[in-house]
């Protein structure tokens, strides 16, 4: 006579005619990459929550999910305006070209003041 209790192994294989391991092996490749991409860590996390239904048979609803690490974007260096609006040029150091162009000006306007 055939047994018919599963252990655990048997019940992962099984389930959903394989469609539980297909999906944890899915995201098991997927957190490898993203560890290896980006030299941070994660975790592969299986949940197998039972419960009683109506009839009085056991239900199981699998969870499989993935913690991958993000490769971090860097940061970015900003300004605010005066009108809360973002900027790249700090506000309060003047501009090089600016400061080349009023130079520029004021040797004019001496030597135009000279002549």
């Amino acid at each position: 006579m055939a047994r018919e209790e599963l252990n655990f192994l048997e019940f992962l294989q099984g389930f959903r005619r394989g469609d539980l391991l297909n999906e944890a092996d899915t995201q098991l490749s997927e957190l490898i990459t993203a560890v290896t991409e980006t030299g941070g860590s994660g975790e592969l996390v299986l949940k197998l929550p039972f419960k009683v239904n109506k009839a009085g048979q056991l239900e199981c609803l699998p969870v499989v999910a993935a913690k991958k690490p993000r490769r971090p974007l860097g940061t970015g260096i900003f300004y605010a305006t005066d009108d809360g609006k973002l900027t790249r040029r700090d506000p309060n150091q003047a501009d090089w070209l600016e400061e080349q162009e009023l130079s520029g000006r004021r040797a004019r306007a001496r030597a135009d003041a000279a002549e």
